[in-house]
């Protein structure tokens, strides 16, 4: 190779790289094995191959996916409560401290002087735990003198543990339910008025049917008191509680033996007691004592 620079020319002697003989080449050669010079990518086959090795890949990471998922909330959902301030909570449980806290109650408010034609309870269901009133009629804490004045009360095909009769006015009381034993300490009065209440202009309705709350809580809200044309408690089962009435003037009032009321302590225990603040005026009492447990 030569190069000029001005009047002077130099000469440089090509240079050759080293042929470097690679051995596996010369054993392949040696041993006649054919070298493939080139491959060819393409098809159907290729294709679908590719295809097959993509869905597997795709299988295996949805796998791994779901074995790396834990099912804790980490998120609210509707109608769940959690403890905080963690953010992956637990759904919190009923209070042990305050286990009567007023929760699906069925409270009946009777404003002060209100009027019905009707008072229907059917088909319910009551209970829940650490409750002492599973059915209660009362008044307001701070109204005295309020009574539910009633013409016709009627109770069949119902039960609960216990039953609690006090402070009620009736006129005609016929008693036949089944009991765990029961104390009947009615005080017999000739005085009680028979209550009518027949009119039902100006009256109103209340209709309760087919349904499950922890309990029922019927209250006057006024000195005035509430008139009731009729009452009827048709299949309310009570789980757990006593039912509790007070400060009621009934005309007549009949609970049939198709009624039981038990605790399971025997026929020597009352499980049903009426009062000797329970008035009336004529009493039919076919109570019968037999070995009952609600529950």
């Amino acid at each position: 190779m030569r190069i000029k620079l001005g009047p002077r020319t130099f000469e440089i002697p090509a240079a050759r790289f080293p042929q470097l003989g690679l051995p596996y080449l010369r054993l392949l050669t040696a041993l006649h094995i054919p070298i493939p010079k080139m491959v060819r990518v393409g098809g159907i086959r290729v294709a679908l191959l590719s295809l097959l090795l993509v869905v597997v890949g795709f299988a295996l990471c949805f796998v791994l996916i779901i074995k790396g998922t834990t099912d804790e909330i980490i998120w609210p959902e509707v109608g769940a409560s959690y403890s905080l301030p963690s953010t992956i909570g637990d759904r919190l449980q009923p209070d042990d401290h305050t286990p009567m806290t007023r929760s699906q109650t069925l409270q009946i408010n009777l404003g002060n002087g209100v009027r019905l034609d009707k008072l229907w309870l059917k088909n319910l269901d009551l209970g829940k735990s650490g409750l002492t009133n599973a059915f209660e009629i009362s008044r307001t804490i701070g109204v005295t003198g309020a009574q539910v004045n009633v013409g016709l009360f009627t109770i069949t095909n119902s039960s609960a543990p216990t039953l609690d009769w006090a402070n009620m006015d009736i006129g005609t009381v016929t008693l036949g339910a089944h009991v765990d034993g029961h104390t009947n300490a009615i005080q017999l009065d000739n005085t009680i008025p028979q209550v009518i209440i027949d009119s039902d202009r100006g009256a109103g309705t209340y209709i309760v049917e087919n349904s499950r709350v922890d309990r029922i809580i019927i209250t006057t809200n006024g000195d005035d008191g509430a008139s009731i044309g009729e009452i009827v408690v048709d299949n309310v089962k009570a789980s757990v509680g006593a039912w509790d009435f007070d400060y009621l003037k009934i005309g007549t009032l009949t609970m049939d033996s198709s009624n039981k009321f038990g605790n399971g302590t025997g026929i020597d225990s009352a499980s049903a007691v009426f009062n000797s603040t329970v008035k009336a005026r004529v009493i039919t009492d076919n109570l019968v004592d037999t070995p009952i447990k609600v529950q």
